[in-house]
């Protein structure tokens, strides 16, 4: 199964002053196309209101209409009105955008993540107009299963496997989202790993406070997992050029 990684919103922030971009998968399944995240959506680009308008000023995004989930489906050759699966590894607005680009979706995601934005006093992460169009909510709960040790949620209507991880920390019910292909397997760590997944560059007691505490034990992962796939939420540009598809 061929898993394509995206970058759905390019940003090249004042502070801190790296390059990056928002990292969507999508993949084949026996249901038809799976996205995982959506990244900026056509509204955040086309017609931002006041506080996207900020964000995508600050991060000095381009604001380019093909970026979106929406256009790189259509480029790719599919055709968006298909998408029929969402899986969020949490609903921060930079990962959420797209969401009502694909109103026929059900949206998979930690119950904990729901229970947020429908009970939650939302803070500046979350933006409620992602969900005025009222999307399909599948959430999901631990069961006692675990993913290379770590504990996790099989998405059992999917194959190839699709499991949820929650690493939650970054937000309340944050997770990353494992896809297993026809070579190995590729882990979407989501906003639990530092920028690029470069584990060294910033230390743990400062992640943790903008990340949550799992560094340590995805960094141990990777070192004893090297044929997995781990990448973050927000990677270096080259990251996307050079990995196209998984």
């Amino acid at each position: 199964m061929t898993v394509h990684l995206l970058n759905c919103g390019s940003m090249n922030p004042y502070f801190p002053p790296v390059k990056n971009g928002i990292t969507c998968l999508l993949a084949e399944t026996n249901l038809g196309l799976v996205l995982v995240d959506t990244g900026f959506g056509l509204n955040d680009i086309q017609h931002p209101r006041l506080a996207m308008r900020f964000y995508l000023t600050m991060m000095r995004s381009p604001r380019d209409v093909n970026e979106t989930a929406y256009y790189h489906l259509k480029r790719l050759g599919y055709n968006p009105n298909d998408m029929r699966h969402i899986i969020m590894t949490h609903l921060h607005f930079d990962h959420a955008g797209g969401l009502a680009d694909f109103p026929k979706a059900k949206i998979h995601l930690s119950q904990p993540e729901l229970d947020h934005i429908t009970r939650g006093r939302l803070g500046w992460e979350y933006d409620r107009s992602h969900f005025e169009h009222g999307p399909v909510w599948t959430p999901h709960q631990l069961t006692g299963e675990s993913w290379f040790g770590f504990d996790a949620i099989r998405l059992e209507v999917f194959t190839p496997e699709i499991w949820l991880v929650p690493l939650t920390g970054h937000s309340p019910g944050h997770a990353g989202v494992a896809i297993a292909t026809g070579s190995g397997w590729i882990l979407h760590a989501g906003d639990a790993i530092p920028f690029n997944a470069d584990f060294d560059n910033v230390p743990d007691r400062i992640s943790r406070l903008m990340l949550g505490p799992h560094i340590p034990k995805i960094r141990e992962f990777t070192k004893n997992h090297p044929e997995i796939m781990t990448v973050g939420s927000h990677m270096a540009p080259e990251f996307y050029q050079d990995h196209l598809k998984f």
